[in-house]
């Protein structure tokens, strides 16, 4: 393998434009996994919450985090 020049400070051994492309395209499917799972997790919705209401993360702002869900959740109509 070739040894490419220093690009922002990693050294990249790859010979073909291509290959670049290609890890571009794993990155950016790897983070469309990550986000997909912190959506299924409820990280996300927790993170918008934290900044609406504009506090930090805590054991009590959690808790009511849960309750504002849970709230929110009773209150969908049920399917089947």
């Amino acid at each position: 393998m070739n040894q490419r020049p220093r690009r922002n400070g990693r050294l990249r051994l790859s010979t073909s434009p291509k290959a670049g492309r290609f890890g571009d395209g794993l990155r950016r499917a790897a983070r469309l996994l990550l986000a997909a799972l912190r959506e299924i997790f409820d990280e996300s919705a927790y993170a918008r919450f934290l900044e609406r209401n504009r506090v930090v993360s805590s054991p009590s702002t959690y808790a009511a985090f849960l309750r504002e869900h849970e709230v929110a959740k009773a209150r969908r109509p049920r399917c089947c």
